[in-house]
């Protein structure tokens, strides 16, 4: 899987990314990760690791929530089951513009690169399994019940002006987990149009 690159096809991104294989064992790694016309490559452990562009069997993009922040994700699984997990999140886990654009300019950079090499069949799918997201719809609606509608109807009944609190807070709950919901729906794309819901710092990210 080694294979040699110019300087100047190369791309650097300040980025955290997991390791993981087919049996989904996954560790923390240093930030860091490469592109060129026909790799790409990260450091782990103090090593440099590459990998063809070629190799790639699928490219799957998701957004996940964290209470108020919401962390991309672009998942490359390789011909031999292994994984690179890079995500826009910073050294702690959370959200912050930085990333967020040097996350858009990695997935970006990634998907022209692939798409310009026409003799390479990948899946570009996007979005949470059919199962999950069957679940967070139904997870959806029982919340909504609990939090939406019964504040509206214990107003109607009582009319105490608390209910309206009870309903701003429900809707300030639900709102993060509907747009992870809104975004996430499975799907497979084409890599000359990257989904904005799933790239942060675009206009119709969430």
């Amino acid at each position: 899987m080694q294979t040699p690159s110019s300087a100047a096809q190369r791309k650097n991104y300040a980025l955290y990314f997991r390791l993981g294989t087919a049996k989904f064992s996954w560790r923390n790694s240093e930030p860091g990760v490469t592109l060129s016309d026909d790799a790409i490559a990260w450091t782990a452990d103090g090593r440099q690791r590459q990998a063809r562009l070629s190799d790639i069997a699928e490219v799957h993009l998701q957004t996940g929530s964290i209470g108020q922040n919401t962390i991309a994700s672009c998942r490359l699984r390789f011909h031999d089951g292994s994984t690179l997990l890079v995500a826009s999140n910073n050294g702690y886990g959370l959200q912050d513009d930085t990333h967020d654009r040097v996350y858009c300019a990695f997935v970006q950079d990634l998907h022209a690169r692939l798409a310009a090499r026409t003799a390479t069949p990948i899946a570009f799918t996007a979005g949470f399994s059919a199962a999950r997201y069957r679940f967070g719809k139904v997870t959806i609606m029982v919340a909504g019940l609990f939090f939406l509608v019964t504040p509206v109807v214990l107003f109607l009944i009582t009319g105490s002006w608390q209910m309206i609190w009870a309903l701003f807070l429900g809707v300030s709950l639900l709102w993060p987990l509907y747009r992870v919901m809104r975004a996430d729906a499975p799907r497979i794309y084409d890599p000359r149009q990257v989904p904005p819901e799933l790239m942060p710092a675009a206009p119709g990210f969430g």
